[in-house]
């Protein structure tokens, strides 16, 4: 399968009043071809490594609240001690 990227795009979006949406997107066959792979083979790396695919979600999660965190840090000078110069 060609690894070009499909085009894909948010159609609608409906926010519920629990705070949950529904989305709907369209796609090119293209790019629905590349979601049916990449997601097949998501599921078969996890087979394979017999791990729930639960946690890959939860890595992702994890890792994307770790990269906002190191960012909030820095923007707001928590961890300055890095930055700032030594005059001596």
């Amino acid at each position: 399968m060609d690894k070009d990227a499909g085009i894909m795009g948010v159609e609608q979006v409906e926010e519920h009043e629990d705070g949950s949406a529904t989305y709907q997107f369209h796609m090119d066959a293209h790019c629905r071809g590349l979601l049916a792979e990449e997601g097949l083979k998501l599921v078969l790396y996890c087979a394979a490594a017999n791990m729930d695919m639960q946690l890959v979600y939860d890595f992702i999660e994890d890792h994307i609240k770790y990269e906002k965190d190191e960012l909030t840090e820095y923007e707001f000078g928590v961890n300055d001690d890095e930055n700032t110069s030594n005059d001596t």
